[in-house]
């Protein structure tokens, strides 16, 4: 199909799949984002939003900020240090890749929840990956299957493009590209576990600051978490696809008889529990190691666990605080997973999915190495 009639086909389907008052464009930086904001425009939208993560190159940033001169763009900064959750967590790998979850995930889903803005335009390519290849033109985030209130589709207009439609696209219309391409193929975090070696060299030239900040905290892990014979080869490149054995560590005793609950553990832990224990029952009492309650509603035993387990293990990322359809879920000063008891209503949108890999949303859950747990 040639360019023009490409064009016209991405167009149509903009208009016809979104409703533009809900609807952002998610600009990367990228080649094949920088298509879908441009047809957005054409189509009538003219709004985007680029998460500055500071992890993106220095060229990069300063790229999007000249872009604005074409496209009205709204820089999203995320609360989340990606190098402190390198320490609270582990550097992320390809088989631990928390960090899109922890500083690019919560951080568009806030934003959209206060803004209203349910469609997210994408420049996502079938072609690109066999994972991206299972996709649809319009897809909706998994995270957000457990909320009631809120339905997040992720619009792809080039879905079915290929990388030579891009180019072509861009030479045709004479958009002003990232000038990163010029040094390697694909433009994002210079810290990404999918990054080549190519990429990884790059990163070391153009951006010395961070690359030693990370390298040093490649070391610091790889002292404590990593074989002596591995060490070498993990801070090399190994890193990229490192992955640990989880160590579940029980720290509390949960038995029932019908809705009565007993959990007996160290009050340290037991007192962590109650900031979510509401959610599952307005009385409950601890005393000499031993909390007690009934429960209100119905949910398994896992279900139970797996909440309270959030209290036991939260690193503070916030990203199981979108699950919340009415904001109940929050973190406080110090950075802790708490619910706003006059606000939550009980529907347990917190609590119900279990069988994703998210785990409620849990990041701490799900990708720290030692975990505190629940035992029956």
């Amino acid at each position: 199909m040639n360019i023009v009639n490409l064009e016209k086909e991405a167009i149509e389907f903009i208009k016809e799949s979104c409703n533009f008052d809900e609807t952002v464009v998610m600009f990367s930086g990228g080649k094949d984002s920088l298509v879908a904001m441009d047809l957005a425009k054409k189509a009538g939208l003219n709004h985007a939003v680029y998460i500055n993560s500071e992890l993106e190159y220095t060229i990069s940033r300063s790229y999007v900020e000249k872009m604005k001169k074409y496209y009205f763009i709204e820089d999203l900064k995320p609360e989340n240090d990606f190098f402190k959750f390198c320490e609270l967590i582990s550097p992320p790998s390809k088989r631990l890749k928390w960090c899109c979850k922890v500083l690019k995930l919560v951080t568009s889903m806030k934003y959209s929840i206060q803004n209203k803005k349910y469609y997210h335009i994408t420049g996502i390519r079938g072609d690109e990956s066999l994972r991206r290849s299972k996709y649809d033109k319009i897809t909706s985030d998994p995270l957000l299957f457990a909320n009631p209130r809120y339905h997040f589709f992720e619009v792809n207009p080039v879905f079915d493009w290929s990388e030579k439609d891009i180019w072509r696209y861009i030479r045709y219309n004479n958009l002003k590209f990232n000038p990163l391409y010029r040094y390697i193929d694909r433009v994002g975090c210079w810290c990404c576990p999918f990054s080549t070696k190519n990429e990884w060299d790059l990163a070391r030239e153009l951006e010395p600051e961070g690359f030693q900040k990370f390298k040093k905290i490649l070391n610091v892990y790889s002292v404590s978490n990593v074989t002596t014979e591995y060490r070498r080869k993990y801070i090399k490149n190994g890193w990229r696809s490192y992955a640990f054995k989880y160590l579940k560590v029980p720290v509390i005793k949960m038995h029932n008889i019908s809705n009565h609950y007993t959990l007996k553990g160290d009050n340290i832990h037991l007192h962590k529990l109650e900031n979510l224990l509401f959610i599952l029952a307005s009385n409950y009492s601890i005393n000499d190691n031993e909390l007690t309650f009934t429960l209100e509603m119905n949910l398994q035993n896992q279900q139970i666990r797996l909440l309270l387990e959030k209290c036991l293990n939260c690193v503070g990322c916030g990203v199981c605080t979108v699950l919340c359809p009415i904001n109940a879920l929050y973190l406080d000063d110090s950075k802790t997973i708490k619910v706003n008891k006059d606000l939550c209503v009980g529907c347990l949108a917190c609590c119900k999915q279990i069988d994703s890999k998210l785990k409620m949303g849990c990041i701490a859950r799900n990708y720290k190495k030692e975990r505190l747990s629940i035992v029956f």
